[in-house]
């Protein structure tokens, strides 16, 4: 239960710096494009689908883990 739980965490903190990361890029590029309106290109799009499914499988592989351990 505690690896689920250790893995959730890292999930959530995991996707919403990536998230940050992605939107702070996308600001970026706006501004260096003189655009008012910021947007997320399609392989950002993509890869925040993927880390999704990835954090979607973290805390179950965190509890795998923790099965292991103990």
């Amino acid at each position: 239960m505690m690896g689920a739980l250790v893995g959730g965490a890292l999930a959530i903190l995991l996707y919403l710096f990536e998230y940050s990361s992605i939107n702070r890029e996308a600001a970026e590029r706006a501004k260096r494009k003189h655009v008012r309106r910021v947007e997320i290109d399609g392989s950002e799009r993509a890869r925040l689908r993927n880390l999704l499914w990835f954090c979607l499988l973290l805390p179950a592989l965190g509890a795998g883990m923790g099965w292991l351990l103990a």
